[in-house]
């Protein structure tokens, strides 16, 4: 039997997603985050798949009660289908995964996943959850509640099977006991190594009309939101906004257009205490739910008060004190969300622009890359860049004084170790079976993607305190069609090299061709490919 091998070499690189540096926010958003800041509250939407989720309600909760909100998808979307390309099973997942994070960007959410797979269409939760493994799931859900703390949990499907898939079903099962064992310390006790109990409020089912009639449930009973509403500052409704989330899932076809009239959503409680109105009915939203947090909120009223519109940079002075108190207070959870809203807030009011360039898009283990910082002050107040660096190779500055318009630049040349973590998303570092993925380190479970693999740091100086500023390295290049656009830069082997197909079937004695291709990320590489079978084989 003779098996013809054809060595194809070519550029094939994985899947390449394209980012964008945070824009620097308006006025209008820098006034929305300033009342941001004064909220303390959280909500957690889950789900079973990408596309489950109710952008409407997640927009109006991140941008109109300016909750932090999260959504929990259970999976990324494995067994889904895809509209945009031929890519199936894993990579559908990551495209899929980096479709969720272009929909939170829009609707304000933050996205978060288990370690489950989608396997396809389900018949029923028990089903779902003997190919799941239940219990590793579960310990993913509880994990996400406790490390989000979530005042309240909103799922978008009831425990009794009205959603039709399995998935669904089983989505809603998990997130009602894991309501009930997060805050128990018998319950996955390996987890409070790097998290405490929690026990949210209250948890939901965000019904839908045809649900609540065939339930026979009074809707003028239920505890309804407006999702219509037009946010000025935005100069959008809610519904607008989910439309432009909603459409961020193009491998589905999710193209939506918008509902600019009323809608209203209703939430049936399904455990925890009860309420009238309000789903966050007894729940302290401000500051005073934390300890010397009276003063903090006193001064953001008074930023928010004197806040102009056309000089957001005359309020940098007051949140830099802000951001001083902020660093003083002993709440881990709030006080590390708060730093970064404001951070961020400090940034868009002095028109920051922090990037760190790379001429290569892909660096290989062992080479050395080079990388121009640059940071550009747009307002009228001094700030001095102290120092700047990129994993570990740091640069002390001398004279960095951050003029308004000036753009202050520096070269480093970045060696990247033999021993470097090439570039993957975690979820697939192991082989994974039908129903999860194999995630050794307990910290990664249930984030989004993989950390950047390069990251810049910049220490400033302003109005007196150091605050630092951490941006992912990209590439930059301006595309004849999308302009300005930015890609991550990812550590990568020397070469890598893939099979075209996974099962070649040899019926008789014909002979068959495999395609092998080979993709280098360093020049000058040499090798030879030979396929090792055994003697009854003849390999040309």
């Amino acid at each position: 039997m003779k098996l013809k091998l054809i060595a194809i070499f070519c550029l094939t690189a994985f899947i390449s997603i394209q980012a964008q540096l945070k824009p620097n926010l308006s006025a209008s958003e820098i006034k929305l985050a300033l009342n941001k800041l004064n909220v303390l509250g959280s909500v957690l939407y889950v789900a079973a798949h990408p596309d489950d989720e109710n952008t409407a309600v997640i927009s109006y909760l991140a941008k109109g009660k300016l909750l932090r909100t999260g959504y929990l998808s259970l999976t990324r979307g494995d067994g889904g289908q895809n509209l945009i390309g031929p890519e199936q099973s894993e990579q559908l997942g990551v495209i899929r995964t980096q479709e969720l994070l272009e929909a939170r960007k829009i609707d304000g959410g933050e996205q978060f996943f288990t370690r489950a797979v989608d396997f396809g269409y389900s018949k029923s939760a028990e089903e779902t959850f003997e190919i799941w493994d239940k219990n590793k799931i579960l310990s993913d859900v509880v994990w996400v509640i406790r490390k989000f703390k979530p005042d309240i949990i909103i799922t978008r499907f009831p425990p009794t099977g009205q959603g039709g898939h399995g998935h669904h079903k089983a989505s809603a099962m998990l997130a009602l006991e894991a309501f009930e064992l997060a805050n128990d310390p018998n319950a996955y006790p390996e987890q409070l190594k790097y998290v405490s109990t929690w026990k949210p409020k209250r948890i939901f089912w965000n019904a839908w009309a045809p649900a609540l009639q065939n339930s026979q449930i009074d809707i003028t009973k239920l505890p309804t939101i407006n999702v219509g509403e037009f946010n000025p500052l935005l100069g959008k409704s809610y519904t607008e906004i989910s439309a432009l989330s909603r459409s961020m899932h193009k491998s589905q076809g999710f193209g939506s257009s918008a509902v600019r009239n009323d809608l209203l959503n209703h939430f049936v409680i399904l455990k925890g205490d009860s309420v009238k109105a309000d789903l966050f009915e007894g729940i302290d939203l401000t500051w005073d739910r934390i300890k010397d947090g009276k003063e903090i909120q006193e001064l953001i009223n008074i930023t928010i008060k004197d806040f102009d519109e056309e000089n957001p940079a005359a309020s940098i002075n007051k949140l830099v004190m802000i951001y001083k108190k902020i660093k003083s207070i002993k709440d881990g959870y709030w006080k590390s969300v708060k730093l970064d809203e404001i951070k961020e807030l400090i940034r868009a009011c002095a028109g920051l622009w922090i990037e760190a360039i790379s001429g290569e898009e892909f660096a290989a283990l062992g080479d050395t890359l080079k990388v121009k910082t640059s940071v550009v002050n747009r307002c009228s107040e001094s700030f001095a860049l102290k120092k700047v660096s990129i994993n570990g190779h740091e640069k002390k500055i001398e004279n960095g004084f951050l003029k308004n318009g000036e753009m202050l630049s520096h070269s480093f040349e970045i060696f990247i170790p033999y021993d470097t973590k090439v570039s993957n998303p975690y979820w697939l570092d192991n082989k994974h079976t039908i129903g999860s993925f194999l995630i050794e380190d307990q910290t990664l479970i249930g984030k989004p993607d993989s950390e950047p693999s390069l990251l810049s740091n910049f220490a400033i100086a302003i109005f007196g305190e150091i605050i630092e500023f951490t941006m992912p390295l990209y590439k930059r290049i301006t595309d004849p069609v999308d302009g300005e656009v930015y890609k991550l830069v990812k550590i990568a082997p020397p070469a890598v090299i893939n099979i075209e197909k996974d099962l070649y079937f040899f019926n008789g004695s014909i002979p068959k061709e495999i395609k092998v291709i080979l993709q280098s990320f360093k020049n000058d590489i040499s090798g030879k490919i030979m396929l090792s079978l055994s003697n009854q084989w003849s390999i040309e």
